[in-house]
């Protein structure tokens, strides 16, 4: 009788440690979105009175006017 209460929690444990694997393997792996589309931080940055310029590599960036 012990041996198998002792066999049963081992299998529950076994369980319960691979479903908690499998949960977090599979966040992991999911893709995080962006925060802010490109239109929504080019209109942040002209609604600032700064320029937008487009990178396909990098995203784009804002930039201030380096002549004030």
């Amino acid at each position: 009788m012990r041996f198998a209460s002792f066999v049963r929690t081992r299998l529950v444990r076994l369980s319960v440690g691979l479903s908690a694997s499998a949960v977090l393997a599979a966040c992991a792996t999911s893709p995080i979105p962006a925060t802010y589309s490109q239109a929504e931080l080019k209109a942040a940055c002209e609604r600032h009175g700064f320029w937008w310029h487009p990178d396909e590599l990098m995203g784009g960036y804002c930039e201030h006017d380096s002549q004030m």
